[in-house]
């Protein structure tokens, strides 16, 4: 069982690696740099959503 939870994990990561690569194929970006706008992007949601959880608990 684990076993099969692995494979499926790593397929799942290759294709994403994939898409990121044509993404950034098509922006004209290196996969680094996609990497990079990806994390800040990430981060730049991680904020919004800690600041929306907040005032959330505020307005209660």
């Amino acid at each position: 069982m684990i076993r099969g939870l692995i494979r499926t994990t790593l397929r799942i990561d290759n294709n994403l690696k994939t898409r990121i690569e044509l993404l950034a194929i098509k922006n004209n970006l290196s996969f680094n740099k996609m990497l990079t706008y990806m994390e800040k992007f990430d981060k730049y949601y991680e904020e919004q959503n800690k600041k929306l959880k907040s005032e959330v608990v505020n307005n209660e």
